[in-house]
């Protein structure tokens, strides 16, 4: 294995990388509501681990890549975190809104920033940086805004449960680059959070009462293999690439994107209205990205 020599900056290779997984997590969204119809959300994300697992399990096998090399207790706790990650966002959905969930997991920028500034070397807060994130999270909120209003006890378990999330999936990212990052390949990174994050999602879902399957049909299984394969398998393969590769704090700065696309993949297959609101935000979310990420 060759650990990837990071960067400093991001590149374009990086950039266009980062727009496309942006694009693919945004539509990830529609795959998901499709999905939610027909199979209880926990019982799928364990699904979609499974099928990612087989996935990069062949991939692996045919590039004569070992699965296992080392650093097995470091990879259970990254897919204890992951699997914890997707059990309360799901279950946020239970009981607060859909654009409150949102909005407070993409608060995930600041704790990834927050943790690479006080747990790595090299990637530390800056005025510039802290504007930029300011900038790309009111674009997120004025996204969402009109869907806002005064929260219940209920809501507020939901919006609780929903920044859990945000937490944690900053401190996978943190955990990777301080543990896994030079010791393992990207291909094991992603192996051992999706492989051992199986067992946490079934057993989440069984604890939840949820019931696995309700219906299916053609489209809940295309959403479904969507999900494994191009956002669990691919789409992560490449993130954690990138995590390997480059500052945690300017890569997350552009996950900010992936609501906008949300909104973006809402309107063009699910008829929602593209408006006003959505082209200030995407300005905004643009403009705060550039600005964590200039020189």
């Amino acid at each position: 294995m060759n650990p990837i020599s990071e960067r400093e900056t991001l590149d374009l290779k990086a950039v266009i990388l980062l727009a496309l997984l942006c694009m693919a997590w945004g539509f990830n969204a529609v795959a998901m509501k499709v999905s939610n119809a027909g199979i209880a959300p926990i019982f799928c994300a364990g699904i979609r681990s499974v099928i990612a697992v087989v996935g990069l399990a062949i991939w692996m096998r045919i590039n004569r890549i070992p699965l296992f090399t080392g650093r097995l207790l470091d990879g259970v706790m990254v897919g204890v975190l992951f699997g914890f990650e997707f059990a309360v966002l799901f279950s946020s959905l239970i009981y607060t809104t859909v654009s409150s969930a949102w909005i407070l997991l993409y608060t995930t920028p600041f704790f990834h920033a927050a943790g690479a500034h006080y747990f790595l070397t090299g990637d530390r807060i800056t005025l510039q940086k802290a504007i930029g994130l300011v900038l790309a999270f009111f674009g997120i909120i004025l996204l969402l805004s009109k869907h806002l209003g005064l929260p219940s006890l209920t809501g507020l378990l939901g919006d609780m449960l929903a920044l859990a999330a945000a937490v944690l999936w900053a401190m996978t990212t943190i955990y990777i680059k301080r543990r896994l990052v030079g010791k393992v390949s990207h291909h094991h990174t992603l192996f051992y959070q999706t492989v051992f994050s199986i067992p946490i999602l079934f057993l989440l879902s069984a604890l939840f009462g949820e019931t696995p399957v309700h219906y299916v049909d053609a489209l809940i299984i295309s959403s479904v293999l969507f999900q494994g394969i191009v956002i669990a398998f691919v789409s992560y393969l490449v993130w954690f690439y990138l995590v390997h590769a480059y500052p945690v704090s300017r890569l997350s700065s552009f996950t900010f994107l992936t609501p906008v696309f949300a909104t973006l993949s809402g309107a063009l297959f699910l008829q929602e209205p593209l408006t006003l609101r959505l082209t200030l935000s995407l300005a905004l979310v643009s403009l705060g990205i550039y600005v964590v990420n200039r020189r």
